[in-house]
């Protein structure tokens, strides 16, 4: 599985299992196939902490294409702008969002259904420090 990031030229950060899709005999890029692709938009709030502003990071996760069936999507090549690796917080949310666990059950509850299975964290709260201005 390559779990990556990538920007669109409709300006949507999707993360998704992406692949290259190559012409056999000459081996040149056709398209990608984005495999459990969703949006990532970041809300960026201000917390307060005892004369001290800190931005906090919070990311929802929507479907992208969201009224199709396939959980597979071709894309043209040419609607790509970049593929990158996501943060390592990002991947591992976006895995367990795909294994359906929550990244921030800390009580270890369920939906209530019996199934054992707990409904996916649509957000998650990124605590990281770094020195970029999102």
């Amino acid at each position: 599985m390559s779990i990556q990031l990538a920007l669109l030229k409709s300006g949507e950060e999707v993360i998704a299992d992406i692949k290259e899709i190559r012409q056999e005999e000459t081996d040149v890029l056709v398209s990608y196939l984005f495999k459990d692709p969703y949006c990532v938009k970041i809300k960026t709030t201000q917390v307060l902490v005892e004369q001290e502003t800190r931005p906090k990071h919070e990311l929802a996760y929507y479907k992208w294409m969201s009224l199709s069936n396939d959980s597979d999507i071709i894309v043209n090549k040419d609607w790509v702008v970049c593929i990158t690796d996501p943060l390592d917080s990002v991947k591992k949310n976006y895995e367990e969002k795909m294994n359906g666990r929550r990244s921030n059950d800390t009580d270890g509850s369920t939906d209530g259904s019996g199934s054992g299975t707990s409904k996916p964290d649509p957000s998650l709260i990124l605590n990281e420090s770094n020195d970029s201005d999102i």
